[in-house]
């Protein structure tokens, strides 16, 4: 390995994203995706046993070039989308298939969703197509991402679910006519997320939990809300390949103008260039946890997030709660936050400010607030309503919602280990 080679992998970003390798005349060997792209990248050169053509490939790595992204949807759309225009060697190599691949829905009674090669591929008025992907592994990865938004249906066996009704993958649509009926709902929503059209999709699913929270339908309302929410977060951080190509630098761009709108709306000192979000998750005050999630530079840092379990109440208590975990951050010594943002309103605030007092802290400390998503920095004064627009408002949105994706998957956890051991 060269000198300039190791300067470079030295200098590669712990982001999510895409990298490029060339060898020395300036050609496109491979294009490859990662949730960090220095981890992978660093991985190819720390393993001697990687396969006689990867092995090969790594001989002739002579430059590494790179686009960073916000997440990992993005990074496949973005692969994707670079090896169907660029075709590297390797990665057409690396193919099982060069028929390049389809998702398809059908337009039969019960619409069935499903990945298809081009020479498997028959063109029909009563088939939805989108594509080409250029492997199985991506397409089958974006359907991933989708299904936990809205579960679907791939198999044609009505007699009895299948392992992705039992996961909550798959509505199981041949239970009843009316299950079928709310499925070619579902299958709308897939069709129009998947056509690009995620403003009215997200507009149209607002309107109908409206609808069922008017008629008292408060299950069927709350359902649809956590769509939205996982929705919402998909769409916020998607940018349509295009942009990185035009613009590499547009995560870091993005970041910074999200960090100096925030400073200039809450009236900060600096630039919080570290950011900490707590969030508490628990049902009646059982299996009560808390989560720590923290941002770098407008990113968030995995390796610094921190989760508590909560210790029992005698109430259910979320002010106590907050209380509990916040002492419990201040007593270590980790980083100080030049802002913390708390899910919730006044209540939670004020809590929150109780504690830092306690212990001597004196940076920023504000709230969001999820029914209207209007941010106090103070019990005592009006909260700050930003238009959806708002880099801050995005910013706070992101690192509130991560935080509350972090406690809510800890608290699942305690559930789940509480129900195995009463078996």
């Amino acid at each position: 390995m060269n000198l300039e080679l190791k300067e470079e992998i030295k200098n590669l970003a712990r982001d999510p994203g895409i990298y490029q390798f060339y060898d020395d005349q300036n050609i496109l060997l491979y294009i490859g995706k990662s949730v960090s792209i220095k981890k992978r990248v660093t991985s190819y050169f720390a393993n001697k046993n990687l396969g006689p053509k990867t092995n090969q490939l790594v001989s002739k790595i002579a430059k590494v070039k790179y686009i960073k992204v916000f997440s990992e949807f993005e990074a496949l759309l973005l692969e994707a989308d670079l090896i169907r225009t660029y075709k590297p060697f390797y990665n057409i190599q690396a193919k099982d298939d060069k028929s390049p691949i389809y998702i398809t829905i059908t337009k039969e009674e019960v619409p069935l969703i499903n990945v298809v090669r081009k020479k498997n591929l028959e063109y029909s008025k009563n088939l939805f197509i989108k594509g080409p992907f250029p492997s199985a592994t991506t397409t089958k990865e974006i359907l991933k991402t989708i299904r936990k938004i809205f579960p679907y249906c791939s198999h044609k066996n009505p007699k009895k679910p299948c392992l992705y009704a039992h996961l909550g993958l798959c509505p199981y649509p041949y239970g009843s006519d009316q299950a079928k009926e709310e499925y070619k709902k579902t299958i709308t929503n897939i069709k129009k997320l998947l056509s690009g059209k995620k403003t009215q999709l997200m507009r149209d699913l607002t309107a109908q939990m409206q609808s069922f929270a008017k008629e008292n339908m408060f299950e069927q309302a709350s359902e649809i809300k956590n769509q939205l929410q996982k929705l919402e977060y998909l769409v916020t951080t998607y940018r349509d390949p295009i942009e990185f190509l035009h613009r590499p630098s547009l995560v870091d761009d993005l970041s910074l103008t999200r960090l100096k709108d925030i400073k200039e709306k809450l009236n900060l000192e600096k630039v919080p260039t570290r950011i900490e979000c707590y969030d508490i998750s628990n049902i009646s005050g059982k299996f009560a946890t808390g989560s720590m999630v923290v941002f770098i530079n407008g990113k968030s840092d995995k390796s610094q997030y921190r989760r508590f379990k909560i210790k029992v109440l005698d109430t259910p208590n979320d002010f106590e709660m907050m209380k509990q975990v916040l002492a419990r951050r201040f007593k270590n010594s980790w980083p100080k936050p030049n802002l913390i943002i708390i899910d919730g309103g006044k209540g939670q605030l004020s809590a929150a400010l109780e504690v830092a007092k306690k212990y001597n802290q004196t940076m920023p400390i504000v709230s969001l607030a999820k029914r209207l998503e209007e941010i106090y920095t103070s019990p005592k004064e009006d909260p700050i309503s930003l238009p959806k627009e708002s880099p801050a408002r995005q910013l706070a949105q992101a690192i509130r919602d991560e935080a509350h994706r972090f406690a809510i998957t800890y608290h699942r956890h305690l559930r789940s280990k509480n129900f195995i051991a009463k078996l």
